[in-house]
């Protein structure tokens, strides 16, 4: 399994994209949400659809070798700008 793309997850839907802000942005601009939602709810898609939060995407993105373990801007967490 690998990591497909970073994703919003917000009121039961999944937006995608290559960043967190730039899905933000997206959602803005078409007036979906006013504020960047946090928390569990900024994670990733894996290649077979399945959204995950940060910690395990993280444990994913290294198994897959997408990322090298130590090599992240955090050691628990995965974000966009590490794969």
């Amino acid at each position: 399994m690998r990591i497909k793309c970073a994703a919003i997850r917000y009121q039961g839907n999944i937006f995608e994209g290559d960043t967190h802000y730039s899905i933000f942005q997206r959602m803005r601009n078409n007036g979906v949400c006013e504020k960047l939602p946090g928390g569990d709810d900024q994670g990733f898609v894996t290649e077979c659809g399945k959204y995950v939060r940060r910690a395990p995407a993280l444990r994913i993105a290294i198994e897959a070798g997408q990322v090298e373990e130590g090599k992240t801007i955090n050691c628990r967490h995965l974000f966009s700008e590490d794969l």
